[in-house]
């Protein structure tokens, strides 16, 4: 039985605890912030987190972010090292959430989304369609109607079943009726030397890749909605007109779910101001990637409403 001396001791040290949380967000941060990046450096994940390195201090009362590259399993081994930390605010993930989540859908994973809390989204590779140089398809108007009206299947590129860029072909391809043979190939630049060698008809990777590769490959469109900084000329689907599944990898700041609320939420309002610097979006432009600045909330409700859409999508896989 519970003495009145005993439940004040324990009312008091919830206080206490509730005290010490609440000084504990006010303080944050009161050392250098470690983001993870899943993937080695110089890649797109690896870009997106130096870029908000560099620009990160102004906005975090001075305190650094270091950026510590942690690669494997296809950046799921860095998620769940940062999964698996101390729910403080001072070690954070940077997903290349597009992945993440259509790897849990296919397969239960080692990390999910779940084991984290949304801080903001702070850029998005998104992809592009792209035909050999030498191709008499130019637009993807045509390109569509070339897939319906073969005799033979055509052939299309992509960097795997069920990764980014295979699900963003068939978010395409499937609302237009599409019936296409697809090819996979390692990476992004296996695609494009497939494009280049004109081994497939067509292919699907990030539109950033075919910059500095305008005489070996043609970006028909952007499949996003929003034009592409390493490819201003070329036209989205949007603004086409034509019918397609938006299928991307947002860049995502997660932190370890059970982060506390107000500390999130901190670190949430330095990340849009971050991303909103200059300084950041003159770094991404110059490297030919779009940067996004995005609430932790707004992040989440996103990721939600895409996980929903791209299920169905991989229900038509073969």
């Amino acid at each position: 039985m519970f003495h009145l001396s005993k439940i004040k001791s324990v009312v008091a040290g919830a206080a206490l605890a509730m005290t010490a949380s609440i000084s504990s967000a006010a303080d944050f941060p009161e050392r250098p912030i470690d983001l993870i990046v899943g993937f080695k450096a110089g890649g797109g994940t690896d870009t997106y987190a130096r870029a908000l390195a560099s620009a990160a201090d102004a906005h975090l009362g001075g305190q650094p972010v270091v950026v510590v590259n942690k690669p494997g399993g296809g950046g799921l081994v860095g998620g769940r090292f940062v999964a698996d930390q101390p729910p403080t605010g001072y070690t954070l993930y940077l997903a290349s959430a597009g992945s993440m989540v259509l790897k849990n859908l296919i397969k239960p994973q080692v990390v999910s989304a779940k084991d984290f809390k949304m801080v903001g989204t702070i850029g998005e590779l998104t992809a592009g369609i792209f035909v050999p140089a030498s191709s008499p398809i130019q637009s993807l108007d045509e390109l569509i109607e070339a897939g319906k009206s073969a005799e033979t299947k055509m052939r299309w590129g992509h960097t795997g079943r069920g990764n980014v860029w295979h699900v963003a072909g068939l978010g395409v391809l499937n609302p237009n009726e599409v019936s296409a043979k697809d090819v996979p190939f390692k990476g992004g630049s296996g695609v494009r030397a497939a494009l280049a060698s004109s081994e497939v008809d067509f292919g699907i990777m990030g539109a950033h890749l075919g910059r500095g590769f305008e005489d070996e490959v043609r970006l028909l469109a952007v499949l996003a909605n929003d034009r592409h900084p390493a490819a201003p000329d070329a036209p989205t689907a949007k603004e086409l007109g034509v019918d397609f599944v938006p299928v991307s990898s947002s860049m995502i700041v997660m932190a370890p779910a059970r982060t506390s609320d107000e500390v999130v939420a901190q670190l949430s309002d330095a990340v849009v101001a971050i991303t909103q610097d200059e300084g950041y979006i003159e770094t991404l432009s110059t490297a030919g990637l779009p940067s996004s600045s995005v609430s932790g909330p707004d992040t989440a409700a996103a990721l939600t409403a895409s996980e929903a859409e791209w299920a169905k999508l991989l229900e038509t896989m073969e």
